[in-house]
């Protein structure tokens, strides 16, 4: 059963791990000895099968879990703390330096850490990995790669191909050879396992089982290399695919013993290869341009056209011999292989063009995300957003950061930046398209109200400030009055968050004002009125802020959409609770839960369960306070969260507890408050949606 998802993402096995029995046991007593293990051999030698099994086998002691960062499709080295923080499930929601948020957030935690391909990042990976090491006991980090890290106190696991199977010698003139068995030999193990589905039977097999030990022997026992030739007997008979590897190795080398396992690697994906259709080929060397993982959306626009008519059939084909792996999403092809592809990619000279189809196809993306996110499907299109991040990632650093494309995608990005969490990234990104856009620019009113929308987000408001009157004054110049009204947005609440209350108003019907000239509906709309009912509740009108949110909700339900409609429920809550309204406030703070859970919104989730243990004290229920703000103190520092103890939030939190701790006693609330913190989060969110006050006793 797979970990739930604040414990861990390590993938599941999809198909069986064959061998490596001793190197599994010397990896598991060395992570039980020493803080940082790096797993060093050539490509194909199975280092991530072997450090996801033994984190597998280990999870269940490291409290906060075990964590896959898979680095082969990631370029940019400054973003490595970005992307280890996004895996962990931190949002970036501060100014300070992410790596310095990253190492805090770590350091008080028990984690095992697997940060997978690290040598074309090396110097990157061994800075953030000294750091975490030198301000986090508890951690435990296994990485994988063609070479150390160097670090003092590295212990190094050196993995070698399988030994190759002994060749079958003849007892006697007259009687016929007699094959290893493959229980004596894991790379004959593997080739048969994963050769069950396309030549069943062929363990059985005298001649077949003969023509399997040359196979692996003729492979060196590089795993990879052997699951490739295993995936060609669906066209192919054994003794055949050995003959032609025998030939196709003749050329490499008189001499074995001077082929290194690379060329003994590269030999068998090029003759892999040669071994594919056209089409196969083609599309092998097209997907090369993808870092990470990517759809089939995404290879049938990028690499779809007249020599290439029917992708997915490929796509399938690809999978079927082992040269594309499946993930959850999407697919993914092996560093290897995709290596192999460019070069074909450069021989065909196709390289710009499909890096530019790239670059279009994930503009593309972001503009339907934006259009699309006022609507029913935000789950949806978040899950898209994160699954592509690191093809995202490379369609801003492909591109000159001062073209029109990097500016636009930049700025068309907010929703990734601002409403899932990746704000310091979004920042980077958005920083260097602003100093490089020129000013001529249509797109730069926008990226200038997303930067000052997310640095806002991070209180830095005076930057958030200066960046949304730059964006509000292009945007009139330029006659775009929606990036006019999300600029005037941001302004209202820079209003409401330095406490300019009288001021939210007049500026949001400003922002209503820009939005009907733009003839656009967006979700700026019921932000906007969020936003005044913010102001209203601070202000102690209570009614006011209900009237306006009752208009928030029919523009959302309109729409299907969730993500403003739960800020607004949480607002609801606050001022039906002012009102003394208990039932009606549980029932907003409910459904904001419920919002922020579905879209992993770990802010809105903590934010409304402290809202529910108020409602729980004010109901008289102490257990149910403590609970919940057990749970949500756990969410606050799970997540590494802002906000926890800030002065707006504090008060109403602190009284809580206090009245809670009047109705039950210390002792019991502090025992209910550690109930509530040892809940996982799936649990924590399940009792606080199930409470029905009506049905209980």
């Amino acid at each position: 059963m797979p970990n739930p998802w604040w414990r861990g993402n390590l993938p599941t096995e999809t198909c069986s791990f064959i061998g490596r029995e001793a190197e599994v046991g010397k990896l598991s007593k060395l992570l039980a000895e020493t803080s940082l293990v790096t797993i060093v051999g050539a490509e194909g030698v199975g280092k991530s099968r072997i450090a996801v099994k033994v984190a597998e086998e280990c999870r269940d002691s490291y409290l906060d879990g075990a964590w896959l960062v898979e680095l082969s499709g990631e370029r940019n080295g400054d973003l490595l703390p970005h992307t280890v923080a996004a895996v962990l499930g931190l949002r970036e929601e501060s100014t300070r330096p992410q790596r310095e948020v990253l190492l805090d957030f770590l350091a008080g935690k028990k984690i095992l850490l697997l940060l997978d391909t690290c040598e074309h990042l090396l110097p990157a990976c061994r800075e953030l990995v000294a750091a975490v090491l030198a301000r986090a006991p508890g951690v435990r980090i296994v990485t994988t790669s063609r070479q150390p890290l160097n670090l003092p106190g590295e212990a190094i696991l050196p993995l070698e191909p399988f030994p190759v199977p002994n060749p079958a010698e003849p007892a006697g003139p007259a009687e016929p050879a007699e094959p290893a068995g493959p229980e004596e030999n894991d790379a004959l193990r593997l080739f048969l396992d994963r050769a069950a589905a396309t030549a069943p039977g062929l363990a059985g097999d005298e001649t077949g089982l003969r023509a399997a030990v040359r196979i692996c022997r003729r492979l060196g026992g590089i795993p990879l290399a052997i699951e490739l030739a295993a995936g060609r007997l669906k066209t192919m008979p054994p003794d055949l695919l050995a003959e032609r590897l025998d030939g196709r190795f003749a050329a490499l080398s008189a001499n074995r013993a001077l082929v290194s396992h690379h060329q003994t690697l590269r030999t068998a994906v090029g003759w892999t290869h040669d071994l594919c259709s056209r089409e196969e080929r083609l599309l092998w060397s097209r997907l090369s341009v993808f870092a990470g993982p990517f759809d089939a959306e995404a290879a049938v626009w990028v690499c779809g056209d007249e020599h290439l008519p029917d992708v997915p059939a490929v796509l399938a084909d690809l999978v079927e011999s082992s040269l594309l792996i499946r993930v959850p999403g999407g697919y993914r092809q092996l560093d290897t292989v995709r290596e192999y592809g460019r070069e074909g990619l450069a021989r065909l000279g196709e390289e710009e063009r499909l890096a530019l189809r790239h670059r279009h196809y994930y503009l593309n993306l972001a503009r339907r995300a934006d259009e699309n996110w006022y609507g029913p499907d935000q789950e949806e299109w978040a899950k898209r957003l994160n699954f592509s991040i690191t093809n995202l990632r490379l369609a801003l650093d492909s591109g000159s950061p001062s073209s029109s494309m990097s500016i636009e995608l930049a700025g068309t990005l907010w929703i990734l930046w601002f409403c899932l969490g990746r704000m310091q990234e979004g920042r980077y990104y958005m920083k260097r398209a602003i100093e490089a856009a020129p000013i001529t620019d249509p797109s730069l009113p926008k990226l200038l109200w997303a930067d000052g929308c997310v640095a806002m987000a991070q209180g830095d408001l005076e930057s958030g400030r200066h960046r949304a009157e730059a964006a509000l004054a292009a945007a009139l110049d330029w006659g775009d009055y929606a990036a006019a009204g999300h600029a005037q947005l941001r302004l209202a609440t820079r209003s409401l968050c330095v406490g300019a209350l009288d001021e939210v108003e007049p500026s949001i019907q400003r922002v209503r004002e820009h939005f009907r000239k733009a003839k656009i509906m967006t979700v700026g709309e019921p932000l906007a009125l969020v936003t005044v009912a913010m102001a209203a509740t601070w202000q102690g009108n209570f009614d006011k802020a209900i009237t306006v949110l009752e208009e928030t909700q029919r523009l959302c339900d309109g729409r299907g959409e969730r993500w403003a409609r739960a800020y607004g429920d949480y607002v609801l809550s606050i001022a039906q609770l002012g009102l003394g309204r208990v039932e009606e406030a549980e029932r907003a703070a409910r459904q904001s839960l419920d919002a922020k859970w579905r879209l992993r919104d770990t802010t809105g989730v903590a934010l409304a369960l402290d809202q529910l243990a108020i409602i729980a004290a004010v109901r008289g229920d102490g257990h149910r306070t403590a609970r919940l703000q057990g749970s949500g103190m756990r969410l606050w520092t799970t997540f590494g969260l802002k906000g926890f103890g800030s002065e707006s939030m504090s008060e109403p939190r602190t009284v809580a507890e206090r009245t809670a701790r009047q109705l039950i006693g210390d002792e019991s609330y502090d025992a209910a408050f550690a109930e509530g913190h040892d809940d996982d989060p799936d649990a924590a969110v399940a009792y606080a949606l199930g409470y029905f006050p009506d049905s209980e006793s």
